[in-house]
């Protein structure tokens, strides 16, 4: 039974077996840290070398489209361009 975050309501508990899980984003709120609650419709797709994919769930606010029905984690996307050999264009090659 999820919890989801409403700009009209704030934070609302549902009940029901077929509910998505909240998205596992955080977003700053008054400061502080906070999940994002929105009801996820994306799994991250990144490959982790424990267990196969992150597999963290998304709402369309925080899902990075990288191909078709492949998406991306915030933590994923970043570790994912810190990897990467291409940089911006304001990167110094040196």
């Amino acid at each position: 039974m999820p919890y989801y975050r409403t700009p009209e309501l704030g934070i609302i508990h549902m009940r029901g077996t077929k509910l998505p899980a909240p998205c596992a984003a955080r977003i700053l709120i008054n400061g502080r840290e906070e999940p994002r609650l929105y009801a996820s419709e994306f799994l991250c797709d990144c490959r982790d070398q424990h267990k196969g994919t992150c597999d963290a769930p998304l709402c369309p606010a925080h899902a990075h489209q990288i191909g078709p029905n492949k998406h991306l984690c915030p933590a994923c996307r970043l570790h994912q361009q810190e990897d990467s050999k291409q940089r911006s264009l304001f990167t110094s090659l040196i």
